[in-house]
């Protein structure tokens, strides 16, 4: 791609080349490094994870930037508010996943918590008002999961941080298998 495009371009075709095997071994050695310090400590995890997600919204307020100057040309004042709103929703949800990292997961987890169990009330509440007891062992899984969000809310957190860390330390190992491999095709 020529001109602008190239920023948005990710080319990852010639990532396993020969001249690459360096490159590969430290990017694996630094991948388990990070891996392995995020599994045994979860609240280092947290952040980073928490972190992550604050680029990604920062990311998503980026496009909504870029969409609300579009938008000032043709649209509607209305279409514009929208997007100013959405703007600034994603930032700001950015700005507290950064600065405040544990708060938010433990205030999304309880939101996420209660919402399970409100959801899974009505569906008990409305088999109940046509005379069918019909509630399955997934519904009793996620009305435990809701229960379980609200009283460890820091529970889901850790979890995704462990099977993040456990993918990370996953890639930085092929990595650092791939790297070894091509050095060894290299003749150092």
């Amino acid at each position: 791609m020529v001109g602008d495009n190239m920023i948005y371009s990710f080319n990852f075709s010639n990532i396993f080349d020969k001249k690459n095997g360096k490159k590969l071994v430290i990017l694996g050695v630094i991948m388990l490094a990070i891996g392995v310090y995020c599994l045994t400590k979860k609240s280092v995890g947290i952040k980073v994870f928490s972190w992550g997600l604050s680029i990604i919204f920062l990311y998503g307020a980026w496009l909504s930037l870029k969409s609300v100057n579009e938008l000032t040309r043709y649209a509607s004042r209305i279409e514009v508010r929208n997007a100013r709103l959405n703007l600034l929703l994603y930032f700001i949800i950015a700005l507290l996943l950064l600065l405040f990292p544990k708060y938010v997961n433990m205030l999304l987890s309880t939101v996420l918590g209660v919402y399970l169990i409100y959801k899974e009330v009505l569906i008990f509440l409305g088999h109940k008002r046509y005379g069918v007891t019909r509630y399955s062992i997934w519904n009793v899984l996620k009305l435990f999961i809701g229960v379980l969000l609200i009283v460890s809310p820091l529970y889901l957190s850790k979890f995704l941080v462990s099977i993040l860390s456990i993918i990370i330390i996953i890639f930085g190992i092929n990595f650092i298998k791939n790297g070894i491999r091509l050095i060894n095709e290299r003749g150092y």
